[in-house]
C-alpha cells in the first residue's frame, strides 16, 4: 500500500509539472530525487509527450567503437546475471539503443511492447527520463524507478544508468543501463552500472589509436601553459577553453580545413579568431596532412565589438600583429557572397531594360533571380524558358501579363535566344507600363561563356553568381540555407567535423544543384541525426584521404584491395594482410576507410 501511494504521488508531481509549467510548479524534495526533477524539468522543455513511445532512429553499425569496446563485457556481465531478471542496455551518443541483453526470456516480450529495442532512440530529447537517455544529459550516473520515468510505457520498469564517456576525449559516447521489473529492483544495479561503464571506457582506451594518444600528450603537454589551450586533430578537439561553448562541429572542420591548407614557412604562427573572440598562437606538430595535430595557445582576448576581416588573397588584411590563415579570421564577419549577387541585382535595377544573370550549370542563377524579384514584388514570377519565345506568341503574352500584375519575369537559358530574338526581348523590357513597381522586371539567366560578361557597366547590365568552389568559406552557411528551403520546418543538419572536412574539399561540379542532390538524397534517419563520412558518395569520401602520402595510399589501397577479396569480412582480410583484426579495425580508421566503401572497384 504504502509502494503505490508513493507511486500514485510521483505519477501526480510530474503531471502536476506538466500541466503548471517549469515557473509555477514544484516537486518536493523528499519525493524523488534532484536528477530526476532535473531531467523532468528538461523534459517538459523539450515538449515531450508521456503517451508517446520511442520511435526508430535508424540503422545500426555493428563495427562501431562502442558496440567493439562493449561486446566482451555485456557478455560476461549478461553470464553472471543469469539468475536474476536483469536487461542489459547499451545506447550510442544519440541515445539510440545498440545492444540490448535479456537475462530471462519472460522479460523480452514487456520489453518489446515497450520499444526497448535496437534501434530505438532514448535519448531524453525523445523519450523523457529514462535509464539510458537521462545519464548523458546529465553526465552522470542515475537510478530511476517506476513511474519516475517520463514515459508511461517505462512506469514498470527501474534503470540503473551510467554515461560513458571516452577516457582519453572525455567525451560522451554512449550509454549503459541495467534494467528490471521494478518490483524486484536494488540499489545494487547502480554499483553494478557504474562498474561495467568503467570495464567499457577502459576497453575504449585499449582500442584507441596512435592519433588519439597522440593528441592526448600533445594536450597535456601545452596544458601546464599559463593561457588557455585548444589541441585538435582531423576528429578531436581537447581544451579547457571555457569559449568551447561557440567551437561547435561546423568551426572544428572550418579551422580544420583552413590551417591544414595554409602554406606553412614556419611551425607557429598568431592568427586573430573573432569566432571565438580571442588571438592565439598556433603550433603545427606530427606530419602534414590528416596526421597534423594544431596546438592554439590563447594569448589574449579580442577587444569588446572588435571585428576582424581577413582576405585570403589580401595579406594587408591580417589583423596587426598576426597573420591572415587563408581566411581564417572568420567569414563570419563579412556577408555572403550571395548577399553581394541580391545587391548587383539591385544596382542593376537603377538602369531600364533587360538584367542578365550569368554563372556556371547548377550555380543557382534562377533562384537568386526569382529571389530578388520575390522581395521586390512579394510575388512569385514567371519562369519561361528561353527556347520557348522562338515558338509561341503566347509566352510572350504570359510574360506581358506577369509584368502588368506587378510580378516579375524570369526568362531562364539565354543560351538558346538568336540575336534578333535576344534584341526583341531586351526591348520587351524597355517597354513602359505604368503602375508597375520597380522590382517588376524582366531577368535573362546564362551560362558562363555563352555571351559578353563585362560586367555591371554592360548593356544590359550582368550579373555574376559564383560557383561553389568560390566560396569555399560561407559552405557551411550555404548548406544551412539550402537545407532550410529543402526540408522546411525540419531542424538544422549536423555534420560530423569529418564529414564537413569532406564537403570543404569537395570541388563541387555541380554547384548548388549537385549539393541540393547530396541534401535530398540523405534519408529521414540519417539527416535527423549526426551525418558522417560514411553517409557521403564515395568519391566524397576520398577527398579526407587525398593528402595522404605515397605510403599510406598505397597502404589505404592494399587494405581496400584484401576487404573486397573477403567479400567484407574483416577478419579474413585480417588474414590475408596477415595482421590482427584489431590492428586493420585501427588501420581503417587511421586511413579513413568506412565499412561501406569495401566493395568500390578500384579506379582506372
Amino acid at each position: 500500500m504504502e509502494k503505490s501511494r508513493r507511486e500514485d504521488e510521483v505519477r501526480s508531481a510530474r503531471e502536476l509539472l506538466i500541466k503548471q509549467g517549469l515557473v509555477r510548479a514544484s516537486v518536493p524534495a523528499s519525493l524523488v530525487a534532484e536528477e530526476i526533477e532535473q531531467s523532468w524539468r528538461r523534459s517538459v522543455s523539450h515538449r515531450v509527450d508521456p503517451g508517446v513511445g520511442p520511435h526508430i532512429l535508424g540503422e545500426i553499425d555493428p563495427d562501431s567503437a562502442i558496440l567493439r569496446a562493449a561486446g566482451r563485457i555485456l557478455d560476461q556481465w549478461q553470464t553472471n546475471l543469469t539468475d536474476s531478471r536483469m536487461t542489459l542496455f547499451l545506447a550510442d551518443e544519440d541515445g539510440r539503443i545498440v545492444s540490448r541483453r535479456i537475462v530471462d526470456t519472460q522479460d523480452e516480450r514487456a520489453l518489446d511492447q515497450a520499444n526497448a529495442v535496437e534501434g530505438f532512440d532514448f535519448s531524453e530529447q525523445s523519450l523523457g527520463t529514462n535509464g539510458l537517455g537521462t545519464p548523458i544529459e546529465s553526465r552522470g550516473i542515475v537510478f530511476v524507478r517506476g513511474t519516475e520515468h517520463f514515459n508511461d510505457a517505462l512506469a514498470q520498469l527501474a534503470c540503473a544508468g551510467a554515461p560513458i564517456k571516452h577516457p582519453i576525449t572525455g567525451r560522451i559516447v554512449g550509454s549503459l543501463s541495467i534494467a528490471s521489473h521494478v518490483d524486484v529492483a536494488s540499489p545494487l544495479m547502480v554499483a553494478m552500472v557504474r562498474q561495467a561503464g568503467h570495464q567499457i571506457a577502459e576497453a575504449l582506451e585499449l582500442m584507441a589509436d596512435s592519433r588519439d594518444l597522440e593528441l592526448a600528450r600533445t594536450y597535456r603537454l601545452f596544458r601546464s601553459s599559463r593561457h588557455p589551450v585548444l589541441v585538435m586533430n582531423s576528429e578531436t578537439v581537447m581544451t579547457d577553453l571555457p569559449a568551447l561553448a561557440h567551437f561547435d562541429a561546423e568551426s572544428h572542420a572550418d579551422l580544420w580545413e583552413k590551417l591544414r591548407r595554409h602554406r606553412w614557412d614556419q611551425d607557429e604562427l598568431q592568427v586573430e579568431l573573432p569566432t571565438l573572440g580571442a588571438e592565439a598562437m598556433v603550433r603545427r606538430l606530427g606530419r602534414a596532412g590528416q596526421d597534423a595535430i594544431f596546438a592554439l595557445e590563447f594569448t589574449s582576448q579580442a577587444a569588446a565589438g572588435q571585428v576582424i576581416v581577413a582576405d585570403s588573397q589580401d595579406s594587408a588584411a591580417a589583423p596587426a600583429g598576426g597573420v591572415a590563415v587563408d581566411g581564417v579570421a572568420s567569414h563570419r564577419t563579412r556577408p555572403t557572397p550571395y548577399s553581394d549577387v541580391q545587391r548587383q541585382l539591385t544596382a542593376s535595377a537603377d538602369v531600364e531594360g533587360l538584367i542578365r544573370v550569368v554563372g556556371g550549370p547548377g550555380t543557382g542563377k534562377r533562384h537568386q533571380a526569382s529571389r530578388w524579384l520575390r522581395q521586390h514584388t512579394s510575388q512569385e514570377p514567371e519562369v519561361v524558358a528561353a527556347r520557348d519565345l522562338a515558338a509561341d506568341d503566347a509566352i510572350w503574352a504570359c510574360g506581358e501579363a506577369a509584368l502588368r500584375e506587378c510580378r516579375g519575369v524570369v526568362v531562364v537559358g539565354g543560351g538558346d535566344l538568336s540575336d534578333d530574338l535576344r534584341a526583341r526581348l531586351g526591348a520587351f523590357a524597355r517597354l513602359s507600363r505604368p503602375g508597375a513597381p520597380a522590382g517588376a522586371r524582366v531577368i535573362l539567366t546564362e551560362r558562363a561563356g555563352d555571351a559578353n560578361e563585362d560586367g555591371a557597366d554592360a548593356d544590359p547590365p550582368v550579373v555574376r553568381v559564383p560557383a561553389l568552389t568560390e566560396l569555399r568559406d560561407e559552405l557551411p552557411d550555404i548548406v544551412r540555407a539550402v537545407a532550410a528551403e529543402l526540408f522546411p520546418g525540419a531542424p538544422a543538419l549536423r555534420f560530423s567535423p569529418a564529414a564537413l572536412q569532406c564537403l570543404l574539399a569537395w570541388r563541387w561540379p555541380g554547384n548548388v544543384a549537385e549539393l541540393s542532390r547530396l541534401l535530398t538524397a540523405f534519408p529521414y534517419p540519417v539527416r535527423s541525426g549526426l551525418i558522417q563520412t560514411k553517409d557521403l558518395p564515395a568519391p566524397m569520401r576520398q577527398t579526407a584521404w587525398s593528402s595522404l602520402s605515397r605510403y599510406e595510399q598505397a597502404e589505404r589501397e592494399t587494405i581496400e584491395g584484401a576487404l573486397r577479396e573477403a567479400d567484407g569480412n574483416k577478419a579474413r582480410a585480417a588474414k590475408i594482410l596477415g595482421i590482427g583484426r584489431t590492428t586493420l579495425y585501427r588501420k581503417m580508421r587511421a586511413l579513413k576507410i568506412d565499412a561501406d566503401e569495401r566493395m568500390i572497384a578500384p579506379g582506372p
